[in-house]
């Protein structure tokens, strides 16, 4: 009986596709889904995508490894170790304290750079494997449309417990198409895409991270798919698109600009056409 008088909010809707409800919750949840069969049609897409997206962002030690890159990652394995062993050794001089902490600092610079290159490269992953698996879409590329902005930004700051801004990009063409929530290992991610005249897509991706320092720009390109990363105020971007990289770049620059705090320009990169 509890199941049937039990109010559903979006949050039980949103922990139902991740799968994080308790019994008597998952049973108010499909209670709730019998009185609106549209909705469970609806919510059960996102399921379905929720899958298909864990599988595009699988470990690669889910499939089978081709001999020749064996080698390969048998050398990145060892350089996770010596990283490993290089962090246990910096804690444990930091617990002893004294003259072992004062030993220690060496250490913490090259700790910090592993971490942040950890970092970079998981959210270049996500957000590239993210734009591959819906920019090809036609009739679901966003979970909530542009129609819905306000709605939009505030259910992924809520969910984020972080202010976003959606940048304008209409200055270069393209426009809000809608955006979704996605997961990521550290937490929930937003994740904003838009289009051009030209038919090219674009998308944002944002990750709360536990970061204080700012990075700058870096730059990937993975099987056609360009993508821009960096860290300010506690988030991650990453800007993805099937696009020329001093295209990108101007984007990057845009978001960055709208979406700083202080509204610094000497933490940007060179414009595009000066070495960057």
């Amino acid at each position: 009986m509890r199941a049937a008088i039990r109010p559903i909010t979006e949050d039980d809707l949103q922990a139902w596709v991740d799968r994080r409800l308790t019994p008597e919750d998952t049973e108010a949840v499909e209670a709730y889904f019998a009185a609106h069969p549209e909705l469970r049609e609806r919510w059960s897409q996102y399921a379905v995508q929720r899958e298909d997206l864990r599988a595009a962002f699988g470990r690669p030690d889910e499939q089978p490894i081709p001999a020749r890159l064996r080698v390969a990652r048998l050398m990145g394995e060892r350089g996770r170790h010596r990283q490993f062993a290089r962090i246990a050794a910096a804690v444990a001089l930091l617990v002893v304290g004294g003259i072992g902490g004062w030993a220690a600092r060496d250490f913490l610079p090259a700790l910090t750079s592993s971490a942040s290159a950890v970092l970079a490269s998981s959210v270049f992953d996500d957000a590239i494997a993210a734009h591959r698996t819906f920019s090809v879409e036609t009739r679901h590329p966003v979970e909530v449309g542009a129609n819905e902005e306000a709605h939009l930004v505030q259910w992924l700051s809520k969910r984020l417990g972080h202010r976003l801004i959606v940048p304008d990009l209409s200055g270069l063409g393209f426009q809000l198409m809608g955006g979704r929530l996605l997961p990521a290992d550290s937490g929930p991610a937003a994740w904003f895409m838009y289009e051009d005249g030209k038919g090219t897509r674009l998308s944002c991706y944002y990750l709360v991270v536990d970061a204080a320092e700012e990075t700058e720009f870096q730059f990937r390109e993975q099987n056609g798919i360009s993508a821009f990363y960096w860290v300010d105020d506690g988030l991650a971007y990453a800007i993805a698109a099937n696009a020329p990289r001093d295209q990108l770049l101007k984007v990057a620059r845009i978001v960055y600009e709208q979406n700083s705090s202080d509204g610094a320009k000497a933490k940007l990169p060179p414009a595009p056409g000066k070495a960057s």
